[in-house]
């Protein structure tokens, strides 16, 4: 427990200098300059994710993900991806148009959604095989992981599929819109898979696929769709009896 938050505590610190000067330019930026604050969104939310790499917070393998085995940690970024949802959902009320949540039956959203990420995550994890990656685990550490996964691509599928995916559909169709979401999305994991880590080709593959699967579920049942098909697909290549 204690040496989780020790290293949420490195992992902060680590972030700190550039939160700030992101910050520092969403404030002094304005309102009107929508598309500009969208990307440096998710320049911060790159920044956050990547981070987790040299403090040891995951680890990768192929396509599978291994996270730090803490469960109140993991439960805790998701918490706190949950909360920076809430946070720039209130700040950004001029953009709060660009957040289609929900379109068509939930059940059916929900069904599609649930559906694509199994699809997706275990087509991924049959390729880089089914061997564990962290055998021993805590009670409490799926738990820990299910609110860290779906939490934590909340925010980034409110980023992706919400702002930008809404923003480009004023300038495209909404099936070309969905595509350029799915490839941004894949191109800003660039960082993570060649100059972050050496996971390679992979990662660029896995998000290309999933980044446009997530466009569409979006496109047609919303963004709470487009997250649960996000946030299962991640939690089965980090799901460690698999």
């Amino acid at each position: 427990m204690l040496e989780g938050m020790d290293i949420l505590w490195t992992y902060n610190l680590r972030m700190a200098p550039g939160l700030i000067a992101f910050v520092l330019c969403l404030v002094l930026l304005p309102r009107a300059a929508i598309g500009i604050r969208i990307a440096l969104y998710i320049a911060i939310f790159i920044l956050v994710r990547d981070a987790m790499t040299p403090v040891g917070l995951w680890s990768f393998d192929d396509l599978r993900i291994s996270f730090f085995n803490s469960p109140a940690l993991l439960a805790t970024l998701g918490i706190g991806s949950v909360l920076g949802v809430v946070c720039i959902v209130a700040v950004e009320r001029d953009m709060h148009p660009l957040l289609v949540w929900r379109k068509g039956s939930l059940v059916e959203g929900a069904a599609v959604g649930l559906g694509t990420g199994l699809v997706i995550g275990l087509g991924a994890i049959s390729l880089s095989g089914f061997s564990p990656l962290l055998p021993d685990f805590p009670p409490g550490f799926i738990l820990g992981l299910v609110i860290l996964v779906y939490g934590g691509n909340l925010l980034e599928e409110v980023l992706f599929r919400g702002y930008l995916q809404g923003r480009l559909e004023s300038y495209v169709t909404p099936v070309r819109a969905a595509l350029l979401s799915g490839l941004i999305f894949a191109a800003c994991h660039s960082y993570l898979a060649i100059t972050v880590t050496d996971a390679g080709w992979p990662i660029l593959a896995f998000t290309v696929v999933e980044g446009i699967a997530c466009g569409f579920v979006r496109m047609r049942y919303g963004i709470w769709a487009a997250v649960l098909t996000h946030g299962t697909a991640i939690l089965l290549v980090s799901m460690p009896m698999l």
